[in-house]
């Protein structure tokens, strides 16, 4: 499958394709071939033409090596996610706030776009809005993954994001109420 991004898809185009699931056999019986494997696996890229190789190119070589192993497949592609696009007013806005927080070297307000899924990509479809995401002061392994360590000491940052972008976009007026103070 890795042969799909290193010879189908340009290093210009950001790919991805990770197996997560193998499933065949039983550990009760090692010694018999199992009747059926199955593999479970998430791509990811921009555009919808690398999403169409993709596919593609999955069919084509497992029904290939299907028919050289002497054996059937089945596929179930099921194209699940959205690629997730940031709208530019809503991004300065966001930068704004996340700045009044913290030195502006440490917000980055430009950064290369990567392939990781996020459901909050449907919510930009259909509202502006965007998508940012916070370090937590650690070097703990990536979000999802299974090192992954939670740091509480990040979570003022959060908290104190959110107070500003409320303070930033509702109107003074509405700040200055007494039923309204934060």
């Amino acid at each position: 499958l890795q042969t799909i991004v290193s010879r189908n898809i340009s290093p210009n185009n950001a790919t991805v394709i990770s197996v997560g699931a193998i499933q065949g056999g039983s550990f009760n019986s090692v010694n018999v071939m199992p009747s059926e494997i199955r593999i479970g696996c998430i791509t990811r890229s921009f555009t919808k033409l690398v999403r169409h190789i993709i596919e593609r190119r999955i069919k084509e070589l497992a029904h290939g090596l299907a028919q050289i192993l002497g054996c059937t497949v089945q596929i179930e592609y099921n194209r699940l996610g959205t690629t997730l696009v940031n709208h530019d007013e809503e991004t300065t806005r966001a930068v704004k706030a996340a700045e009044s927080l913290v030195d502006k070297e440490h917000v980055n307000a430009n950064a290369t776009p990567f392939t990781s899924g996020e459901d909050f990509a449907y919510f930009l479809k259909k509202k502006p809005g965007d998508c940012m995401y916070m370090g937590n002061g650690i070097d703990a392994g990536a979000l999802h993954s299974s090192i992954y360590i939670f740091n509480d000491e990040s979570m003022p940052f959060g908290v104190g994001y959110w107070i500003s972008l409320v303070q930033q976009e509702l109107k003074p007026s509405v700040l200055s109420n007494n039923y309204c103070r934060i």
